[in-house]
């Protein structure tokens, strides 16, 4: 998964997330930022989206980057100033969606949520010539030893995939759940 997939989709399941737990988001006078339904997507950010983000950088960084920057160039600050951003992003799809949840626009609320999957998905096939090759950014640059989009980065990705599938679900039935115990 590139940094740009997960960044629409950390922003998606953040909407999503707030329209699972509109009813909270509706009858509560708090801020959207200290509900359960908050606490809970923000646990999914930390525990799953940024380490599968920080997996992706550490192992296949320059692909993960679409080769647009050389990744042992990048300050290990910065990186994580990158992952924070892409945190900062996901809670923001979330506050977009309580707004949405709370004035009851679920029409507006899945359009946004299918802009981003959309776009999510898009940005691999805008982008093949960078995300079907696997190797660094000099190769990429140099176009020698570059390997097609198998073996390692292949099994990575779809391991991750199903993580964030089945994270994403259990979040979503977790929240959705947890508000008619509530």
């Amino acid at each position: 998964m590139p940094l740009s997939s997960l960044v629409f989709f950390a922003f998606s399941v953040g909407v999503a997330s707030a329209f699972a737990g509109g009813s909270e988001l509706r009858l509560s006078p708090r801020h959207a930022l200290a509900t359960n339904s908050f606490f809970a997507f923000a646990a999914f950010l930390v525990l799953l989206v940024i380490p599968v983000s920080v997996y992706f950088y550490v192992f296949h960084g320059d692909w993960f980057l679409h080769y647009l920057v050389d990744v042992r160039r990048i300050p290990s600050a910065l990186a994580m100033l990158g992952f924070v951003v892409e945190g900062a992003i996901g809670v923001g799809g979330f506050l977009l969606g309580a707004v949405l949840a709370r004035g009851q626009r679920l029409a507006a609320g899945g359009i946004v949520i299918g802009i981003c999957v959309v776009s999510a998905v898009m940005l691999c096939f805008l982008m093949p010539e960078r995300l079907k090759v696997v190797g660094t950014y000099a190769q990429f640059r140099g176009s020698f030893g570059l390997s097609d989009y198998s073996g390692a980065i292949l099994r990575g990705g779809l391991a991750m995939a199903c993580y964030l599938v089945l994270g994403t679900t259990f979040l979503l039935l977790r929240i959705r759940l947890g508000l008619r115990r509530g």
